[in-house]
């Protein structure tokens, strides 16, 4: 099986320094397809991805505008692996999950971080795991779903599910992870929810604190398909 997992970077020029080296060479040690997407930084990040990729030689999509679902979905598109992956470069669940992600792949469509089933441990503040719960069960409730948690940013599918889903949704933002999950329940695809160790990092870039923009996202895609 082939992989590809794709990094999607915005402003995340200390995560760079800190992680990049790493995670770099862990995936060209497994042979995974690297692929790079900086999509409107104005810290520096790609300054210092250019030099990275003289190093590593991964491929660097570069795009003016921000937005994580537009990084994941150009990443897609550009991946030629039979399997895709991502996850945040902050390293919140550790590289060594790739491993256990891989082997789940041989038997399911989708793969995704849980934070929170039985053989997972997340540290995080008590309002940010408030606020992850409660989104959990606004979705649950929405739609029906039976997964657990939709916003781990660790996350891996066969890369004809993934192609073909990516061109269904038209969330650039945040809303992407969770409505690649709900596609893929609606179309009857196994999905393997697989403990994580999480640990919130104080230093991350990635802020999820918009509730009114999910709850504008959950109803306008309820409306578009009904």
């Amino acid at each position: 099986m082939e992989l590809s997992v794709i990094l999607p970077v915005h402003n995340q020029k200390l995560q760079i320094k800190r992680n990049f080296n790493r995670i770099l060479s862990y995936l060209n040690k497994i042979g995974a397809e690297v692929i790079v997407v900086e999509n409107g930084s104005t810290d520096g990040s790609l300054g210092e991805l250019k030099k990275l990729s003289k190093r590593y030689g991964f491929k660097l999509v570069v795009l003016k505008e921000s937005g994580r679902g537009l990084a994941l979905k150009k990443g897609i598109e550009r991946a030629r692996g039979t399997a895709i992956g991502y996850l945040d470069t902050d390293l919140g669940v550790p590289l060594r999950y790739i491993a256990n992600a891989q082997k789940e792949l041989r038997r399911s469509d989708l793969v995704i971080g849980n934070r929170y089933i039985n053989g997972a441990k997340a540290k995080r503040t008590a309002t940010r795991w408030l606020a992850s719960k409660a989104y959990i069960a606004l979705v649950r409730f929405a739609y029906g779903s039976k997964i657990t948690d939709f916003q781990c940013g660790f996350k891996f599918f066969m890369a004809d599910f993934a192609k073909a889903a990516s061109k269904k949704i038209s969330d650039n933002r945040w809303f992407f992870d969770t409505k690649l999950i709900l596609i893929a329940e609606h179309e009857g695809k196994k999905i393997c929810e697989l403990p994580v160790s999480f640990s919130e990092k104080r230093w991350s870039t990635v802020r999820i604190n918009d509730p009114l923009y999910f709850i504008k996202c959950i109803i306008k895609d309820k409306i578009q398909n009904t």
